[in-house]
């Protein structure tokens, strides 16, 4: 992160209800009182506090504007604001400590600008984070288990980069063609209600089926959960991608 995750609506100083037009006028204002062009006056340090003042301008239009991207980050605001998910990191103690929390990684504040060499640039940012979530799935594939994970149902996810700004464009289009495909190839069984002890107690065959239904359905909305969260990321990263924007111009 290279800063304070900040409300996207705090920063345009707008209602969470306001509409598209009173979205568009508060970011107009801001961004005039902000924009670069508008301070070369100030000082040295005034000049790089607007500066960053006007990148979260920019990222907060650019979510809040996009209906589908703002009904998703009203949906997930809190957890972003608070830095990602509640208890489900590395000591969740339960199987969803696998899960990378990609939830930091929806607000733009988490990277700074795009040079290939700085570690917290837009490409080794996403590098890494596209790394440690297939990691994840590995590492939950092997707890369960299993033993060759060229056997994993999303194994073909190892064979694309993120790469940089000078990747070529059918790597970058392959990679995001397989993201944008993502599935768990985890069984997410931590989410199940029953444990199998109970299920081996329940009194006749009717309420054990009942309680293995039930796990189904847990197991299969967790990882439905999983699922859009990943998607939702690679939508959010390919909007913002300088390399997909300039082929978009190019057509």
């Amino acid at each position: 992160m290279t800063g304070q995750i900040r409300c996207h609506y705090d920063v345009l100083d707008i209602p969470r209800d306001a509409d598209a037009a009173a979205i568009k006028k508060s970011h107009r204002r801001k961004a005039l009182r902000h924009h670069p062009d508008k301070n070369i006056t100030k000082s040295e340090e005034e000049q790089k506090k607007s500066g960053a003042e006007f990148k979260l301008i920019q990222a907060a239009y650019e979510c809040l504007s996009d209906p589908v991207e703002r009904k998703w980050y009203d949906e997930h605001r809190d957890m972003i604001l608070r830095g990602g998910l509640d208890g489900g990191g590395a000591d969740g103690g339960d199987g969803s400590s696998f899960l990378y929390d990609v939830m930091p990684y929806q607000y733009a504040g988490c990277y700074d600008g795009y040079d290939d060499d700085d570690p917290d640039s837009f490409y080794s940012v996403y590098n890494e984070v596209f790394e440690q979530i297939f990691q994840g799935e590995q590492d939950g594939f092997l707890s369960e288990g299993n033993i060759d994970t060229e056997k994993m149902s999303n194994i073909h996810l190892s064979e694309v980069q993120f790469g940089n700004s000078t990747s070529k464009w059918e790597d970058i289009l392959a990679f995001y063609n397989t993201w944008e495909g993502f599935s768990s190839c985890i069984s997410f069984a931590w989410a199940d209600e029953y444990h199998l002890d109970d299920i081996r107690e329940a009194p006749g065959r009717r309420i054990r089926r009942m309680m293995e239904d039930d796990n189904r359905k847990k197991r299969k909305a967790a990882k439905k959960e999983r699922v859009e969260d990943v998607c939702a990321l690679v939508r959010f990263v390919k909007k913002r991608d300088p390399r997909v924007k300039a082929q978009r111009e190019k057509t």
